[in-house]
């Protein structure tokens, strides 16, 4: 049997799906501006000129970070040789199961 037509139909099909979607992939316009006619003037509230200083401003000092000291952090390094300690491979089902109760502990 030959394929090349069956072929050359899905070709075209996914052509044509790839077509429809670039449709799909456009962003779409923005709603249309209103009318010319139609003005909204502002409240004069808002027209109204803001009072003007003489005086600059300095500029605020910039924030000094704290030096912490990272040797204080706990790490899983730290841990690691307790754990070595305590586990063993006879007992690690039970540290497991204990360790599972705690953190579901509230």
């Amino acid at each position: 049997m030959n394929l090349k037509p069956v072929y050359a139909l899905l070709l075209l099909s996914c052509i044509a799906e790839l077509g429809a979607c670039k449709d799909l992939l456009k962003k779409k316009d923005p709603d249309p501006a209103p009318a010319a006619s139609v003005v909204v003037a502002p409240p004069p509230a808002v027209v109204a000129p803001l009072p003007t200083t003489t005086a600059v401003a300095a500029p605020a000092p910039a924030p000094v970070a704290a030096a912490v000291d990272e040797s204080g952090i706990p790490a899983s390094q730290d841990f690691e040789d307790e754990a070595f300690a305590i586990v063993t491979a006879t007992n690690f089902r039970v540290q497991l199961a204990t360790l599972k109760t705690a953190i579901t502990k509230p």
